[in-house]
């Protein structure tokens, strides 16, 4: 599965394993920078290699569409998509 800003990733390794997280951007150098709105907000972006992440089905469309344009989020917003995204996933199992 491709990694493209708005896909909902889980941490497989470091002390965030098993957290949720949604891609900001993908690095030229292959990494990704992650955010959940709370500990890691859109200002503070945490650099993760993407064989330490797990991809999930979810994206948050809307989301991705806004940073590809370079349009602002505010972190309450990466919360909510974050868990409705995270409400689905568990739903679908």
């Amino acid at each position: 599965m491709q990694l493209e800003p708005g896909r909902l990733v889980r941490s497989k390794a470091g002390r965030d394993a098993g957290k949720l997280f949604l891609v900001y951007r993908v690095l030229e150098d292959g990494f990704v920078l992650v955010i959940d709105g709370d500990k890691r907000p859109v200002a503070r972006p945490k650099r993760k290699n993407p064989r330490h992440l797990e991809a999930c089905s979810a994206v948050a469309d809307g989301l991705g569409a806004r940073w590809a344009r370079g349009e602002s989020v505010k972190d309450a917003e990466v919360r909510a998509a974050l868990e409705l995204l995270a409400a689905k996933v568990k739903e679908a199992g």
